[in-house]
């Protein structure tokens, strides 16, 4: 069976066409990508101050829980570098280092120590999150710990 010339021209794409396609594709990419790397860096510092409010609130839980003190401690020498939360014998929780944030406290502290009351025995502080590296249109977060030793977050700098 003979194919006529028309229907073997309707089969594809001719090669300006998949390169005209592509050509559009890249610049289109090439103006979304900028806004793509906020929105990536707003969920990392979103979902790390996340991460340390649950763990700054199972520490406090289960201070009362077990009536007795609990610490929240960073691993290494930064709180970036992750924490842990232990009864002092037990390990409750652990958090991975969290790479490309900077997270710091107003107090410098390594620990923080709940009581069996589920206050904060240390002093009380504010952690802020931000991104290692300054991006514009990334906001930081704060997360602080009330006298009653219940944490709270919320957008900006503390």
């Amino acid at each position: 069976m003979l194919v006529s010339r028309t229907q073997r021209r309707a089969r594809g794409f001719t090669l300006i066409e998949l390169i005209t396609v592509i050509t559009v594709m890249g610049v289109l990419v090439s103006v979304a990508l900028p806004s793509f790397r906020e929105f990536v860096a707003n969920q990392r510092i979103r979902n790390v101050s996340f991460d340390l409010m649950a763990a700054l609130t199972l520490a406090r839980s289960e201070a009362v829980t077990r009536n007795r003190s609990i610490d929240l401690k960073k691993t290494g020498t930064a709180w970036n570098e992750g924490w842990t939360v232990n009864d002092g014998t037990n390990t409750l929780h652990n958090q991975q280092a969290s790479t490309n944030l900077a997270i710091s406290d107003s107090s410098g502290l390594g620990v923080i120590t709940y009581g069996k009351d589920g206050r904060t025995v240390t002093a009380s502080t504010r952690f802020t999150i931000t991104p290692s590296t300054t991006m514009s249109g990334v906001s930081s977060r704060c997360i602080s710990i009330g006298l009653s030793g219940l944490p709270s977050s919320s957008m900006g700098a503390c």
